[in-house]
């Protein structure tokens, strides 16, 4: 099976051109523009003496940590090596066989289903919607008198569209599938731009939900995977059955631990963010023929004009040394659809006249 795009490939692209890799300008991956906090590069440093031991295989200290900030029991949090180990473990650790997936969404949850030889259907928000969460749609399927799901997949704020659904939705959401005896899964890697939609407050209510979360975006250190589930605490007993050991690195709990207490660093990224994406959008609106939809998060999905796809523009733009992320690929989505992620206002000038100059080049 094609294993899922998540971002453009740097070393490969630097590899082909014959340049450093911090020489290109990378909006496929969707990662907080500010870098690491300061406090994360100390904390490696003065970790580096704990390689010489095995790491924490229970990851105690950082579960202490998530716990007080998600306001949940420890033992209800399993960390991992990035939220993509959890979603593949979480088809078999559940016996799921049949799962509805909100669309158009990350591909990596299809994936995971399918290798674990679950069925998958899709539950897709339209075009004319503005690609808003399909939750008629998704509860219309789910109340179907042949329709039973094990699982339902939702991203939130969503990956590509960047639509954010709110609580009562969800909570009525995960009422409809706890009726059918599933489980709602929610995809939060990206709600720490929007934390105020969490659904982490109604988890206690919602025994069939569990909700995954990613560090490594929010805090700018994809390189060093780390992501946690949060769920009742026999099912997240289960998906830790399945887990490897010593599956997440002595660096990689320590940094992470050092940065969930940088709340300066937190609320500078989101004041950040909330700024910045305004002004980039507004330049993105300016391009001739295209289309820009709303977003919650530190990405935005792009709609090209007919004149060109996805495939042609990222060809261009990585001949300029710049990656967006082609999502014409992704079910549900058009052959004119690109992604990119929000960065520093000067690296956003430069993708918006590189952009410019694709777009003006069809006319």
């Amino acid at each position: 099976m094609t294993q899922p795009i998540h971002g453009g490939n740097v070393y490969k692209v630097a590899r082909e051109q014959r340049i450093p890799v911090g020489r290109i300008l990378d909006f496929s991956a969707s990662i907080n523009p500010l870098g690491p906090p300061a406090t994360g590069h100390r904390a490696i440093r003065a970790a580096l003496k704990q390689i010489v031991h095995y790491p924490d295989p229970d990851c105690w200290q950082l579960k202490q940590e998530l716990a007080q900030q998600c306001v949940v029991d420890p033992e209800m949090i399993l960390v991992g090596n990035g939220s993509t180990e959890l979603i593949h473990l979480l088809p078999r650790a559940l016996s799921i066989r049949s799962a509805l997936v909100m669309g158009p969404t990350f591909e990596e949850y299809a994936h995971a289903l399918t290798e674990a030889g679950s069925s998958v259907q899709y539950a897709h928000a339209t075009h004319a919607a503005q690609f808003r969460p399909p939750l008629k749609e998704t509860l219309r399927q789910l109340s179907g008198k042949r329709s039973r799901f094990d699982a339902i997949f939702l991203c939130n704020p969503n990956n590509p569209t960047g639509q954010v659904i709110d609580r009562l939705a969800v909570r009525e959401l995960a009422e409809a599938v706890e009726r059918q005896q599933g489980w709602l899964i929610v995809d939060e890697a990206f709600i720490d731009y929007c934390p105020a939609q969490s659904v982490m407050p109604i988890l206690r209510e919602c025994p069939r939900m569990m909700v995954l979360r990613s560090l490594t975006k929010f805090y700018a250190m994809p390189g060093l995977r780390i992501g946690y589930l949060v769920g009742a605490r026999k099912v997240v007993d289960r998906v830790k059955d399945r887990q490897p050991p010593w599956s997440v690195n002595s660096l990689a709990q320590e940094v992470s631990l050092a940065v969930l207490r940088d709340h300066a660093y937190a609320t500078r990224s989101r004041t950040f963010m909330k700024g910045e994406r305004v002004r980039f959008m507004r330049g993105l609106r300016s391009l001739p023929g295209l289309r820009v939809y709303p977003s919650a998060a530190n990405f935005v999905l792009l709609e090209l004009p007919l004149t060109t796809t996805a495939a042609e523009v990222t060809d261009r733009l990585a001949a300029e040394r710049i990656l967006v992320r082609d999502c014409s690929t992704m079910p549900g989505l058009t052959s004119q659809m690109i992604r990119v992620a929000v960065k520093a206002e000067k690296d956003n000038r430069r993708l918006l006249a590189a952009l410019g100059s694709c777009l003006g080049k069809q006319k």
